[in-house]
């Protein structure tokens, strides 16, 4: 392969401003391509690596090419620690810092270049960081050199550089690879244990296990203790990493995926690949991320196999059967947002708006906006004062607003602790969070346990927030209380023994004998119907209502309308005053007519005298019903007193709807009169109906001196008369009166005289 592509590559870099490299691990990317730049150019050049035990093991490797200690010409900065000084040069950092750095000085006075390595894996942070630095290159330096590092192909990368591209090609040595027949059985660390064994036995070199997680890597050492095995996570001091990624006597090394391509160890020629990882997943509808065991994509596939094939031919044991391998999805389609979207607005821009290689889902953006409202970091779209506090702290949004608060209540070294057990995760299953703060003490008094990582996260957060260690364990209520500034969405209330409810409004249970009345669930599976609390702090009632809303609640009640002045917090309800509503809302209305206007027939005819006037051309409002039980604002003056469901059946109905009409109203009384009068000077009702004429019903006696059909639409058109009995059985029906008379009212009569001998009946009516 040789170095000659060092110097195109710097040549292609300088000329075009932004370059998309493409090399193999191992090819030098990371550990002389940075270090033949700095060369070229008169500042400094900023190397920032995804993941911290990456950043920390290619900065040691860059200044021992130089033959200089760390701190020197090459230095190195991760979150809560680093090593640089007045002569560094060349900066090895993890993503997160870039976008703080971009905040302090969007300028970046004094770098010359940047330097995106493992862009492939398509982290949250790249692609953020990427999108900045393009807005930066655009805006305000364009003499900024921009170079992504990857080690396979990616289109939306491309897209988004819009730069040179220089391909490096590899000189591997053939892999074999062997795969499972069938898919395995029992416990992963057992299987993968195996197969290290194997390897290591029967071939030459260092074998290398994938693995997801550190859980993992440790049940595996533990069945791995008669051979020479080691764990390669990003937890690890930097000496014991630094001492796997020399040469040395055949070792076993136990990994994580940070060894695809961040980290190059020399002598392996075996792999034991397990197929899976752990990646954040962020479920917008619940709005928690958590650590998903997912299987890997081909391509993370294809670069633990080559890591067998560096330094000779190798071989890989897939433990998975062969077969089609799930897409690559970035993390920004996975990952909770909020800090993203914080960094975004701090930086004077939307989230939607950078130009990411790949958009981030609506849902999760608006989930992560909900959060950030939540926690005080947004209002109205923009960023608070507290938000920009909290951006300083180098965590996820919650665990920063955490500490915001312990400083304000005297409680840093607390907030120390819990930071390290939050992130860092803890060994203990016991769902009360005091029994971990508990353990942690434990092993920071005696200097050993499980609980010595969780101690030394907790050491370097001390350092951050210049507080000492945690003397005692602190109350269950204060801890709660702390707790509650930086999960407000996870409050819940005790409604039945073991049963919660969220503030959220969703339903959890919390398995074993303890169940207080208020909790806030740190940790908790949350399913459709029902969650479970992994982890909580008991709460006390006060510290809700301390940040509780008063609001006046009305609605109706066992069909009363009834007001209350409620304390909430949240779904969670914690005080509730009776009072007197003032009267039913809009709201109340739709609520108490869901079912449909409660109209008596007189208010019916109203709108179907309307729909006949409209069939027959004339312009009046047609009054829907479903138009008018959508906005009820109508209705509000006449339902002013109205205190129970059954007083909005009393309202006057019809002339409510009458008085909706105006001007029209006259029209609909000429065209379409609600009644007719008589020869006798009553009056008599007609019925419209939805298809024919209206329907004017008579006994035979009322029609007489009735001559002709009465009409409506100004005399367009005939009514339908249903002449009747004295009994009110119908006799005919007919839109021509006059005929009626002249021609079948002389049989009727004689029907009519014998069944009705006392009425009259007289031969010319």
């Amino acid at each position: 392969m040789g170095e000659g592509w060092l110097d195109e590559a710097v040549a292609l870099l300088l000329k075009e401003g932004r370059l998309l490299l493409k090399a193999p691990p191992g090819a030098g990317k990371s550990t002389l391509f940075p270090l033949r730049l700095l060369q070229a150019l008169p500042g400094k050049v900023l190397l920032f690596e995804p993941r911290r035990v990456a950043a920390r093991a290619v900065a040691a490797r860059l200044a021992e090419n130089l033959g200089e200690a760390l701190g020197e010409t090459v230095g190195y900065r991760v979150r809560l620690e680093g090593r640089e000084g007045p002569r560094t040069r060349l900066l090895v950092m993890t993503e997160g810092l870039l976008t703080r750095r971009l905040l302090e000085d969007p300028t970046l006075e004094g770098v010359s270049a940047v330097l995106l390595d493992e862009a492939h894996e398509r982290h949250l942070e790249t692609d953020l960081a990427l999108a900045l630095l393009l807005r930066v290159q655009e805006t305000l330096r364009p003499d900024l050199k921009l170079a992504l590092l990857t080690a396979t192909p990616d289109p939306d990368l491309e897209r988004a550089l819009e730069g040179a591209k220089l391909e490096v090609e590899g000189e591997g040595h053939p892999v074999e690879v062997l795969h499972l027949e069938r898919p395995p059985e029992g416990p992963l660390e057992a299987l993968a244990a195996r197969y290290a064994r194997k390897a290591f036995l029967e071939g030459e070199g260092d074998v290398l296990v994938f693995l997801p997680g550190k859980g993992e890597i440790a049940r595996a050492q533990r069945l791995l203790k008669d051979l020479p095995a080691f764990p390669l996570h990003g937890g690890l001091p930097l000496e014991a990493q630094a001492a796997l990624l020399r040469p040395g006597p055949r070792k076993i090394v136990l990994a994580t995926d940070v060894a695809e391509t961040s980290l190059t160890l020399p002598q392996v020629r075996a792999v034991v690949d397990s197929g899976l990882a752990k990646k954040p997943r962020f479920d917008a509808r619940t709005g928690l991320t958590r650590l998903a065991l997912v299987r890997i994509p081909e391509e993370s596939a294809r670069q633990r196999a080559g890591r067998a094939g560096r330094t000779g031919p190798g071989r890989v044991y897939r433990l998975y059967p062969e077969g089609p391998f799930p897409p690559k999805r970035p993390e920004v389609l996975e990952a909770d947002l909020s800090r993203a979207l914080l960094l975004a607005l701090a930086f004077g821009e939307r989230l939607e708006a950078l130009p990411l290689p790949t958009h981030p889902p609506k849902g999760a953006q608006e989930a992560a906006w909900e959060l950030l409202r939540l926690l005080g970091a947004v209002e109205a779209g923009r960023l608070t004062p507290l938000g920009r506090r909290m951006l300083r702290l180098p965590t996820h949004p919650r665990l920063a607003r955490l500490a915001l608060e312990a400083e304000a209540l005297g409680l840093l070294p607390l907030a120390a602790d819990l930071l390290a057990l939050l992130e860092e995760g803890s060994p203990l299953e016991e769902p009360h969070l005091l029994a971990h703060l508990e353990a942690l003490l434990e092993a920071r008094r005696t200097g050993k346990g499980p609980f010595l990582p969780v101690e030394r996260a907790s050491a370097l957060w001390r350092k951050r927030l210049g507080a000492p260690p945690l003397a005692h364990l602190p109350e269950p209520e204060a801890l709660g209380a702390l707790l509650l500034a930086a999960y407000p969405d996870r409050a819940a209330e005790r409604v039945a023994p073991g049963r919660y409810r969220l503030a959220t409004g969703r339903a959890l249970r919390l398995p074993g004998p303890e169940s207080p009345p208020y909790l806030v669930a740190v940790e908790a599976e949350l399913w459709e119907k029902e969650g479970w609390v992994r982890r909580f702090a008991p709460l006390a009632r006060e510290d809700l209502l301390k940040r509780a809303e008063v609001a006046l609640w009305t609605g109706w009640e066992e069909g009363r309308l009834r007001g209350y002045l409620e304390s909430r917090f949240g779904a969670l309800v914690l005080e509730r005053l009776p009072v007197e509503p003032e009267g039913p809302t809009e709201a109340h209305l739709k609520e108490a007519l869901r079912a449909g206007l409660p109209l008596p027939e007189e208010a019916r005819q109203v709108l179907l005298r309307l729909r006949f006037l409209r069939a027959h051309g004339v312009e009046v409002p047609e009054l829907r019903e479903e138009e008018l039980l959508a906005d009820l604002s109508w209705l509000l003056p006449w339902a002013r007193g109205a205190r129970r469901m059954e007083d909005l059946k009393d309202l006057p109905w019809k002339e409510i709807l009458l008085s909706l009409l105006g001007e029209e109203r006259g029209l609909l009384e000429a065209l379409a009169p609600e009644s007719l009068p008589l020869p006798s000077g009553r009056k008599k009702r007609l019925l419209y109906r939805e298809d024919g004429p209206p329907l004017l019903s008579l006994r035979v006696q009322e029609a007489f001196g009735l001559r002709e059909t009465p009409k409506v639409l100004g005399g367009k058109l005939s009514v339908a008369v249903a002449l009747l009995s004295p009994a009110g059985r119908p006799v005919q029906v007919t839109q021509d009166l006059k005929g009626f008379w002249e021609k079948h009212y002389p049989k009727v009569r004689q029907e009519l005289m014998r069944r009705y001998p006392k009425h009259p009946w007289p031969e010319t009516p």
